[in-house]
């Protein structure tokens, strides 16, 4: 039996803004540490390669520049799908990525692109478009004209898909649509899940983005014979909620913040459940020195209180007040904040 050949690098979500250029180069460095080790020569951008649908800074602009430039200087080929964040006119096929589209080996998707990964196997890969609009009509007319019923087809997108999240959403695309396809690999959500009985699965961002997000984030390597696998992001900030009770608050849990400080890696939310009346005993900044970026105390009543390393002396400007929106949508369970981040950009 013939050992299955690595052929490309997938990921998605990567959400490059002014205010994480050095998470960004790190998550970047590592995918062609992975290229590198796995004898890779395709990375492919499956959408949201940028934070901002509204504009981009002088300094996000460069640090993607260099970072295609050390891609493809590596001998790497870089496709780019456009997400929902890359697009101002989410019907446009041109997004922020379009700039590079001229750079030797540098693909960006219009509507679709397919990639040969060998006789046996193709991937189709699509740009964001509307699920409640031009979308599924462009995805007609690309099964119509291009599917090779004969291989083994994957598909990789950027949309939302019903089944994925704990709540339906009546925008949402319909499964029975992808079944034209062998392997539906999606982005766009940014946990991991397969929606169940279907065989569509979200691949997950390439590194966490805030405390709603679970850990299992990173790169998905594609083979040959059209399998997959999925390599975890190591180097990135992990963002990790400990739930625990009033009465577990001790030299124990003390130790432990002060060595996932020490691992220098984590942000850490400490959310402890209480009665109202063991509320006003904890000592909510001796954790926050232990290590806790953040403090939230859940009481039986469930009134939330929380309490941040930064949110006695921190004045915050517009991009501090961004994160915090999408903080606070992803603990909520909110997915389209894209309006919300529009309003927060007009702020002078």
């Amino acid at each position: 039996m013939s050992k299955k050949i690595p052929s490309a690098l997938l990921l998605n979500d990567i959400h490059v803004s002014k205010d994480n250029i050095p998470e960004f180069q790190k998550n970047w460095d590592e995918a062609l540490y992975i290229c590198d080790q796995y004898g890779i020569e395709d990375m492919i951008i499956g959408g949201d390669l940028w934070l901002s649908r509204s504009s981009q800074t002088l300094s996000t602009l460069m640090a993607v520049r260099q970072a295609i430039i050390k891609a493809t200087k590596a001998g790497i080929t870089i496709t780019v799908a456009e997400g929902n964040h890359c697009k101002v006119d989410q019907e446009s096929v041109l997004g922020y990525s379009h700039l590079f589209s001229e750079y030797p080996h540098v693909y960006v998707v219009d509507d679709y692109s397919i990639i040969n990964i060998s006789n046996d196997v193709e991937l189709y890969i699509m740009s964001y478009f509307p699920e409640n609009g031009s979308f599924v009509e462009r995805l007609k007319k690309m099964v119509k004209a291009e599917l090779n019923a004969s291989v083994h087809n994957i598909l990789y997108i950027h949309e939302g898909i019903n089944g994925a999240l704990s709540t339906p959403n009546e925008k949402e695309l319909p499964t029975n649509i992808f079944s034209d396809f062998d392997t539906v690999l999606v982005g766009h959500y940014h946990n991991r899940c397969i929606i169940k009985g279907t065989n569509i699965e979200y691949i997950g961002s390439s590194r966490q983005h805030n405390f709603g997000e679970d850990e299992e984030k990173g790169y998905t390597i594609i083979y040959d014979d059209g399998s997959h696998e999925f390599i975890k992001n190591q180097v990135n900030i992990r963002y990790k909620v400990l739930d625990i009770k009033a009465s577990q608050i001790n030299s124990k849990l003390i130790d432990k913040l002060d060595d996932m400080k020490a691992d220098g890696r984590y942000k850490i939310k400490t959310r402890i459940s209480c009665t109202s009346q063991e509320a006003p005993n904890i000592d909510k900044q001796k954790l926050l020195e232990a290590g806790s970026s953040k403090v939230e105390i859940v009481t039986e009543d469930v009134e939330i209180t929380e309490t941040t390393a930064h949110s006695l002396d921190k004045k915050f400007d517009k991009s501090g007040i961004k994160q915090e929106y999408t903080s606070f949508c992803a603990n909520k369970g909110i997915i389209n904040i894209e309006m919300g981040l529009q309003y927060l950009d007009k702020i002078s």
